[in-house]
């Protein structure tokens, strides 16, 4: 119990957190020292710390909650496919593109990941300590996989996209590695270009890759797999634009789960306690361990069911429109003796708890099963797009890869390879992933623009373009007044 009270405290002091323990409780140290000799004493410690870092990952600051919800909200078009209606100021602002550098979810996603980072630095410090050679492989892939998707998520909402710059010499996240042990060795880090951040990210997985074994839903403890690594380096290469390398990893993730592995229907693939055969990497979640049913996890803002979710986000007939009648993906569900989300069969219903009578997605509707983060089915989406910008067929031609994933959703096929550009393979890819946390990253490789919403600072119909300053997210103020080689973002 005392080794698990010492991981508790490590995964509540990460880099973020230190800064101010360090500048505002000097007086505290003795209350807060951590023994680390009693930490990472044994392989068990080791392990254990890296649970704790896998909590953090699964957290709502993460992948649990504001990895997805933050992406749709930001990116949220005047067009208005959603609405904000909640009362949570500072989640208005964000879907207003006015971004208050004080508020508390972007605060606690910065915290959160780099409290995650550095256990998983530790972690790494320490793996001399795990004598069998498999065990030490696969905790060391899990640190690298960890460090390597937590830095990808910080540079993707606190930096300019990748290619804002020629040489991605702009400004990213500060690119921390060396674990902090004890209060004297902490640092204050300036922040790191673009380029140097993702040569980590890079570096990690691909580390993660080799390290790890392969892997569908459910191996290795249902964490990370060499599978995973190359599902986040789709996604890595794919903001980069470098398309062939997307495809590729794209493809090494199709080719092992095999041609029949997408669920058999949509909703199928959401709102699920275990594995479907289309979960490439998932956060787990239970009853007694989530990101909870208050106001932490996604299921609170996008649901409407009797005593679950508060109906923040609202789905405008714009969005149903999208969709031809039979795609199973849209159509509209107003069963009003619907208690659970298992009880709504279509893609959308009309919400019969907080805030009833108006439309949400069905995607996320409990908050006690497993959130899907990449299913197989972006795979598929992304080998598509990155082979149609390339011009080439590594896996297979894009048609059949728009094919396979309208053909499940009962949506008409493609006859015609000439009908296909980008503006198709955008649309079939928000068809299919809208909701899931790509809106803004999408936005940002592919160098388009939103219409801020009515209640905008810059008016109604201002048009925001991919790198305009308040398409990104403020690096938090606390930060600044506690590491003085911090620089601000332009805007905030």
């Amino acid at each position: 119990m005392k080794l698990l009270k010492y991981i508790a405290i490590i995964g509540a002091l990460g880099i973020s957190s230190l800064f101010v323990a360090c500048e505002n409780n000097l007086d505290m140290e003795p209350e807060t020292g951590i023994d680390y000799d009693e930490v990472y004493v044994d392989a068990d410690g080791v392990k254990l710390a890296l649970d704790g870092a896998w909590a953090l990952v699964s957290s709502g600051n993460l992948y649990a909650g504001t990895s997805i919800f933050h992406s749709d909200l930001l990116a949220a078009d005047g067009t208005r496919r959603i609405v904000w209606d909640g009362t949570f100021i500072g989640y208005r602002e964000m879907f207003r593109k006015s971004l208050n550098k004080n508020e508390g979810t972007i605060e606690g996603k910065w915290g959160t990941s780099y409290r995650a980072i550095n256990i998983v630095n530790n972690v790494l410090a320490n793996l001399d300590k795990i004598t069998d050679a498999e065990e030490k492989a696969r905790v060391q892939g899990e640190a690298k996989f960890i460090r390597g998707i937590l830095y990808f998520e910080l540079v993707r909402f606190y930096a300019q996209g990748y290619g804002f710059t020629n040489d991605n010499s702009h400004l990213g996240v500060p690119r921390v590695t060396d674990p902090v042990m004890i209060f004297e060795d902490i640092k204050y880090p300036a922040r790191a270009t673009v380029k140097a951040n993702y040569d980590l990210i890079l570096a990690d997985l691909n580390d993660a890759k080799n390290l790890l074994k392969p892997g569908r839903a459910g191996s290795n403890r249902g964490l990370a797999t060499s599978t995973n690594a190359s599902a986040f380096l789709a996604r890595v290469y794919f903001s980069m634009r470098d398309w062939e390398r997307t495809a590729e990893e794209a493809s090494e993730v199709i080719e092992l789960f095999g041609p029949d592995a997408l669920n058999a229907t949509p909703i199928s693939c959401f709102n699920n306690p275990g594995y479907t055969s289309e979960d490439v990497f998932m956060i787990r979640q239970n009853l007694y361990s989530n990101a909870g049913s208050a106001n932490g996890g996604i299921t609170t803002f996008f649901a409407s069911l009797p005593g679950l979710g508060r109906g923040d986000v609202r789905i405008q007939n714009q969005q149903l429109s999208l969709f031809e009648a039979s795609d199973l993906r849209g159509g509209l569900e107003d069963n009003p003796e619907a208690k659970v989300i298992n009880e709504i069969s279509k893609m959308y219903y009309k919400g019969y708890g907080t805030r009833a009578g108006r439309t949400r997605t069905s995607k996320w509707g409990d908050y006690k099963t497993n959130v899907p983060v990449i299913r197989l089915a972006e795979m598929y989406l992304t080998r598509a797009e990155a082979n149609f910008m390339e011009r080439k067929s590594i896996g297979a031609e894009p048609i059949a890869d728009l094919n396979k994933v309208r053909a499940r959703a009962n949506a008409s096929l493609i006859t015609d390879v000439a009908t296909i550009d980008i503006d198709l393979i955008k649309l079939d890819r928000y068809k299919e992933l809208c909701f899931e946390g790509h809106a803004l990253h999408d936005l940002k490789r592919w160098k388009g623009s939103v219409i801020a919403p009515s209640g905008s600072p810059w008016g109604a119909g201002a048009v925001l373009q991919w790198n305009d300053p308040r398409m990104v997210y403020p690096i938090p103020q606390r930060e600044i007044e506690v590491n003085k080689n911090l620089v601000q973002n332009p805007g905030y």
